[in-house]
């Protein structure tokens, strides 16, 4: 609301200009204000935050809890992400990415026990260069050829060799979900509804323990990024991994990756 006030100066003349003063009263802007803060805090859609799934372990009641971190041999595989060295006269100098200026990782793994049934200790603590099961793999996802056909590369394709008993049964039921065998496609409800079938019929493959599959412990060293862990993670929801767990790093594994690095130059 606007007030004009009209003043004729205090002379009284004739032909005298008379001057006006304005006072503008902001108070119902505040009021104005509020509703637009309001209305927009009840309207915009906040910006939702990237988070990882990680599938965690249940309360239920294990009859045999001494086992209950236990895994056979012939099921564990073990992966472990540590930061890249340059080599050289500085070997502990990390390699960064010029880039984005994170730290390079490099990927290990080995199968059932750290050196195998003999281990990597002999008489006296002597490492056994020899049994060092480690293998050096790479961080890769798919290789697409000239047909269009992707084939998996790395580490990826070293985990889907471990679980193909698993993604044979899920990629059967991708393809019935493509068929409409779960219901229509059509409308988003539709789709909604056959996804939610399909991830029923998926959860009951991931976890029958009729059918071979492998246990998976990650590790990672304290010079790795954080970003190789994710990465890692990654690749257990991508590849249908239903048993694996991220553990401490320990003297042994440490003792594989330096005596790798040792013999690999």
């Amino acid at each position: 609301m606007a007030e004009v006030q009209q003043s004729s100066g205090g002379d009284g003349k004739k032909g005298h200009q008379k001057k006006m003063t304005i006072r503008v009263d902001f108070t119902p802007m505040v009021d104005m204000n509020m509703l637009l803060i309001t209305f927009f805090m009840l309207c915009t859609t906040m910006i939702k935050s990237q988070t990882l799934t990680i599938a965690l372990p249940t309360n239920e009641k294990v009859q045999n809890e001494e086992n209950m971190s236990q895994a056979s041999a012939d099921d564990a595989i073990t992966i472990i992400i540590d930061a890249k060295k340059k080599p050289g006269p500085t070997p502990g100098t990390l390699v960064v990415d010029s880039v984005n200026g994170n730290v390079v990782n490099e990927i290990y793994y080995y199968d059932g026990k750290p050196g195998g049934d003999t281990g990597m200790f002999g008489p006296g603590g002597v490492v056994l260069s020899a049994n060092n099961n480690l293998k050096k793999s790479e961080l890769l996802s798919d290789e697409v050829n000239s047909v269009g056909d992707h084939k998996a590369r790395g580490i990826r394709e070293i985990i889907q060799a471990r679980n193909k008993a698993v993604l044979e049964k899920i990629n059967a039921l991708k393809k019935q979900l493509e068929e409409g065998k779960f219901g229509s496609l059509e409308t988003k409800a539709d789709r909604e509804a056959a996804m939610a079938k399909y991830n029923e019929e998926a959860s009951k493959v991931r976890k029958d323990e009729n059918v071979k599959k492998p246990v998976i412990i990650i590790k990672s060293t304290p010079e790795a990024s954080y970003r190789g862990l994710v990465d890692i993670l990654d690749e257990m929801q991508i590849n249908s991994i239903s048993k694996y767990q991220i553990d401490n790093i320990t003297d042994v594994d440490l003792v594989m990756l330096d005596d790798y690095r040792k013999h690999q130059k």
